[in-house]
């Protein structure tokens, strides 16, 4: 990918793509700002938003601040001017824009340009479906305090609404399913159901409280943490098993076997992982601090980062990796025989390749910045994009 011109200084946001052949960074001139995608400049402007890609890296949109006023810039196309706007989100195929925008005293949502009738409370959790025709957001009314969940077609003609909505909204991977938060009666229920039938929705029990929703791989799996009385659960598919002491800091984590769900919890001396719904030999080892679990294809493994005194590893079901200055984002490859993580040691940062045990196979070069991989569609490489000086690189490596 070209580098920019000497005179550019590239700033430490660097965005890229979900599929890591797109790259986007903001750089400054002359105290203005601009982004350079896929190696070229875009206009300057006082201030520059957030920055989103479409997954393939071929398009971005960003807000702009310009005499006072922003605008939606998507390809370098400025669009139309607003008090403010935020929250882009492209399509899963690249092919539509949405994002949100305030003009005088009302918020509208914005798809490829067109607003929506608008609303003097505020709109989140754009959502498009994985046919990218349909999409789904929450209004806050002002007025009446009303909360509702819209699902419409993209030019707004077309809408199925929920009425008395949580803020709560969550898509499944797939972009197939949703899953909300629903207040009957001063209580608190978990609802979801396919974009394509709206009407057709699974109901769960009601709660005094709802938090930490989440939808697992599967698209049709749901968990979440509930409050019953003085009770604390955590719910998967309408299944509840109540939990210990402890903050919790993530979501849970849905097994792909659908059998059980695991989550973090903090006390004071420490993290640990609490694991559901089936048995486990897993004692729930306590660490200073952990994050980014996951799962195996098969459900046979965990995987988790993880830090005891200064130094951060990968465990595996139990077993612990070796040490590094920090660890992030483990992931399994599709055949759920390795593992593959972030680290970062004496400021060089990289990729590591380890076996079920933790055990290193491989550890890739390093680099000023990486960011997180993906695997090939054969599942024998990883690609990730990095920062190496003025450079944005996407980087293709065998797993082996």
């Amino acid at each position: 990918m070209p580098s920019a011109s000497e005179n550019q200084q590239a700033l430490f946001q660097v965005i890229f793509s979900e599929t890591g052949k797109g790259a986007a960074y903001l750089a400054e001139e002359d105290g203005k700002t601009y982004v350079v995608h896929n190696g070229s400049a875009g206009k300057q402007y006082a201030t520059v938003g957030a920055v989103s890609l479409s997954a393939d890296g071929r398009r971005i949109a960003y807000g702009a601040l310009e005499d006072g006023k922003w605008r939606m810039v998507s390809d370098g196309k400025e669009g139309e001017v607003f008090n403010t706007v935020k929250s882009p989100v492209f399509s899963p195929d690249g092919k539509h824009l949405a994002y949100l925008a305030m003009k005088g005293e009302k918020w509208y949502v914005v798809v490829d340009d067109m607003p929506n009738s608008g609303t003097s409370g505020n709109y989140s959790n754009l959502q498009f479906n994985a046919d990218s025709n349909l999409i789904a957001y929450v209004e806050n009314q002002a007025v009446n305090k009303r909360v509702r969940l819209i699902i419409s077609d993209l030019r707004f003609g077309s809408q199925h609404v929920k009425q008395s909505a949580g803020n709560l909204l969550v898509a499944s991977n797939d972009k197939t399913r949703l899953a909300a938060t629903q207040i009957v009666n001063n209580k608190l229920r978990v609802i979801d159901f396919s974009f394509a039938e709206p009407e057709v929705v699974n109901e769960g029990q009601l709660y005094d409280g709802v938090d930490l929703l989440a939808v697992g791989d599967d698209g049709a799996s749901v968990s979440y943490v509930a409050v019953k009385s003085t009770t604390r659960f955590l719910v998967l598919n309408n299944r509840e098993e109540p939990l210990p002491e402890g903050d919790l800091p993530g979501l849970p984590v849905v097994r792909p076997d659908k059998k059980g769900a695991g989550i973090l919890m903090a006390r004071p001396n420490g993290v640990f992982l609490r694991q559901a719904f089936f048995h486990s030999t897993e004692k729930g080892k306590m660490y200073d601090e952990a994050a980014n679990l996951v799962y195996s294809p098969d459900s046979r493994f965990y995987a988790l980062a993880a830090r005891k005194g200064q130094g951060w590893f990968i465990v595996v079901n139990g077993k612990e990796g070796p040490g590094f200055d920090r660890v992030v984002s483990p992931i399994f490859s599709p055949d759920g025989k390795k593992v593959v993580y972030r680290a970062r040691k004496a400021g060089k940062r990289f990729v590591v390749v380890a076996d079920t045990n933790g055990k290193t196979i491989k550890q890739h070069p390093e680099y000023e910045q990486v960011f997180q991989p993906v695997f090939s569609p054969d599942g024998k490489s990883v690609a990730y994009g990095v920062k190496d000086g003025r450079k944005l690189i996407c980087e293709v490596e065998k797993l082996d």
